[in-house]
This record gives C-alpha cells, sequence and structure tokens, in this order.
C-alpha cells in the first residue's frame, strides 16, 4: 500500500522540468516521505532543488475503503497561499499548484514532527503556545475575509469525507447512547462557518527546529470555512492521548494544553462547551474511528474510550479538567 516511487520518479520530475523547478540537464533525486497515507508526497533533492511533492490520492492508503475527492490538493495549495499572507515563516512556501501536483519547500534536514517530540516524553510548552498564537492570528484574519473566501474554502466535500464520516459518523453507530451529543456536535460544525479551519491540526502536521521561531504548520489539504473550535480540539485531544501512553508525563502535557488555550484565547461559553463536546469524538474517534493511533494498547485504548464518553455524556465545565479525570 506504501508509494511505488518508480511510477513517481518519472512524472515529479517531468512536472518540475517543464514548471521550470529544475533545469533539464540537471539530476533529480526523488525519495518518498513518511505519512503518505491520502497522498504521495516525494522529496526532491538536486543542483537548485529542494522541495516537497504531493499529489492526492482518490483511495487512501488504510485498511478499510476510504475514498477521498482529490480536488483537495487545491484547497491544499490555496491555503497555505492564505497562510501565508498572515504568518508567512509559519508555513511552507507553495512553489507551485497545476497539473495534479502541489510543489512547496522543504524543511531543513534537522526539522521534526512535534509529534515524535511528544512521543519521546519532549514537551515544550512554547511550540503549544506558538501554535496557539497561530491558530488565534488565522482565525482572527480569516474572519475579517469570510465572504471574500467563500468560493475557495466554502465546499466541505473533503472535511465531510476525511473527517466527519470516517470519525463523528462513525462513532455515533459504535456509540450509541452518545448519538444526542454527537449529533450536537455535527449540527454545531454544520451551521458555522465564521473562519478557516485548518482540519488536521495535530501534532503530526507540525515541524519544528531547534529554535521557538522554526516551526511550520503543513497539511491542509481539508481546509475550509468552519468551526473553530476543530482545531484546538485535535491539538488538545493529541495531548490526552500521548498522556494517556506516558502518563508520567502528564504534567507536561498537561502545561502544553494550557498553554496552547490560553495563547488561542477563545473563552465564550458556546465555544468551551463546543471544544469539550469535539475532543471527546476526537478521542473516540481514534480508538473506534477509522483511522485507530497505533501507540495505546488495549488499556490505554479503553482509557481513551472511558475519558471520550465522559467528555460527550458528563462533560467537565473546562477542558482542562480532562486531565484531571485521568489522574
Amino acid at each position: 500500500m506504501s508509494a511505488d516511487i518508480a511510477d513517481l520518479t518519472e512524472p515529479v520530475s517531468a512536472h518540475l522540468r517543464a514548471r521550470g523547478l529544475a533545469d533539464l540537464e540537471v539530476a533529480l533525486s526523488v525519495h518518498v516521505l513518511t505519512g503518505g497515507v491520502s497522498n504521495d508526497v516525494v522529496a526532491v533533492t538536486g543542483d537548485g532543488v529542494d522541495v516537497v511533492v504531493k499529489r492526492a490520492l482518490s483511495q487512501l492508503r488504510v485498511q478499510q475503503d476510504w475514498a477521498a475527492d482529490v480536488g483537495r490538493l487545491t484547497t491544499e495549495g490555496r491555503a497555505l497561499r492564505l497562510a501565508a499572507t498572515i504568518a508567512p515563516s509559519s508555513v511552507p512556501p507553495v512553489l507551485d499548484l497545476s497539473d495534479g501536483f502541489l510543489v512547496i519547500g522543504r524543511a531543513p534536514d534537522h526539522w521534526h514532527t512535534w509529534k515524535a517530540d511528544l512521543m519521546a516524553g519532549v514537551v515544550d510548552a512554547h511550540v503549544a503556545a506558538r501554535l496557539g498564537e497561530f491558530l488565534a492570528q488565522l482565525q482572527r484574519c480569516t474572519a475579517d475575509r469570510v465572504d471574500q473566501l467563500r468560493d475557495e474554502f466554502g465546499s466541505r466535500t473533503a472535511f465531510e469525507q476525511l473527517r466527519v464520516d470516517p470519525f463523528h459518523r462513525q462513532i455515533r453507530a459504535a456509540h450509541l447512547d452518545l448519538a444526542p451529543q454527537i449529533d450536537r456536535t455535527i449540527e454545531v460544525m454544520a451551521q458555522t462557518a465564521p473562519c478557516l479551519v485548518h482540519g488536521d491540526y495535530s501534532p503530526k502536521n507540525v515541524l519544528v527546529g531547534d529554535s521557538d521561531a522554526e516551526m511550520w504548520v503543513i497539511d491542509w489539504e481539508v481546509a475550509h470555512l468552519g468551526d473553530p473550535t476543530f482545531d484546538p480540539a485535535w491539538i488538545v485531544g493529541h495531548l490526552l492521548l500521548k498522556t494517556i501512553r506516558r502518563p508520567d508525563h502528564s504534567d507536561r502535557y498537561h502545561a502544553a494544553a494550557a498553554a496552547f488555550l490560553d495563547a488561542w484565547g477563545r473563552t465564550d461559553p458556546d465555544s468551551a462547551s463546543q471544544l469539550i463536546r469535539q475532543t471527546g469524538c476526537l478521542l473516540l474517534a481514534r480508538v473506534d474511528g477509522r483511522s485507530p493511533v497505533d501507540y495505546l494498547d488495549d488499556s490505554g485504548q479503553m482509557t481513551a474510550r472511558v475519558l471520550g464518553r465522559r467528555l460527550l455524556g458528563n462533560p467537565p465545565q473546562l477542558l482542562q479538567d480532562a486531565w484531571r479525570l485521568l489522574a
């Protein structure tokens, strides 16, 4: 189910040369990057060439049947360009978006995913705060331009295919007693569109370097105008999942969540309730949905399931109280 480098090298190289991003005489080295579940993703290097090239898959590389609209690649390129007008140092530059390919700048070799740090118990609250600040800036700036952005980001087709169906609706079928709460979460999402939503705002899509200034947010393929609580729920939800995996570092993950939420800064009661519901849905989806995490054992999965059900069925006043429920 992995990408075949032999099938990618020729079309990717030909595209870069046709678009003027690589000279005809330059030898190109093409390497498949890990994590390409929904896209073919390769790094291409050569004299004067150091890029990442993406091509969307119509059928995702997962065990279950999972189809998705390849038009999401165009959405990703547009979202990256938009984000670059708001915080250019926080996203990779878009070099080309045409003919079914997205070409972006490649991060320096010493950069890595924030997920890798979190899995190792290395929890930098400064990264969490930067993510909160960036998200607040993104939401604030796009809220002022919603009408102008509707043509490019009004569609939720990819979001429904890659998030709502395999996450919310699948766990609804598995937890029918929580159907009213899950339905309410979906309802609010459907009725809410005040700003741009990344849609996969999780540690695996955050690249970090050695300094606080070195950070990119990547993988914007399900970006859309929608619910402002969706993205923060993914950050906090993944910090909770890491806590379940590494309870000895619970205080660090909790501090990172607090730093993120403080920097994000949204405190109105309606948002707080939806944020808790979204986080509960995420926890359940990552054990009972179409794409479960691979790092929790049976006991950890049960802990995540119990916590997710609690956040939906008997929610605490504040999302950060979820750490108390794990104690």
